[in-house]
């Protein structure tokens, strides 16, 4: 079986594997991500593991305090995950998203 039978699109292989490797380089600020992903602050904390109060001085009208680089880190992270994710839901073929869903089939 070659490539072209399965609908394999060596182009978008490519650039999925470019914006992997980019990964680390999109800082997003939380005020930025919680826009993007439409979250509340208290969904923000959630997601991040820290307390609401941390996350509400980022947001403060009046001297709002700079995220530390590791959460930055981590919501860039949480950020290409779900860039990724929205890839296979979009390019990948029905028969290779299945495998992605195993999991799902299992815990219904």
């Amino acid at each position: 079986m070659n490539d072209n039978e399965v609908g394999y699109d060596y182009q978008q292989v490519l650039k999925l594997l470019k914006f992997m490797r980019s990964i680390r380089c999109k800082t997003l600020h939380p005020r930025d991500f919680t826009e993007k992903y439409q979250l509340t602050q208290a969904q923000l904390a959630e997601l991040l593991g820290v307390s609401i109060q941390l996350v509400k001085t980022w947001f403060a009208r009046e001297n709002p305090r700079q995220p530390e680089q590791r959460y930055l880190d981590r919501l860039a992270e949480i950020d290409a995950l779900l860039e990724i994710k929205k890839v296979i839901d979009e390019k990948i073929p029905p028969h290779l998203q299945a495998l992605f869903n195993l999991n799902n089939r299992f815990n219904d």
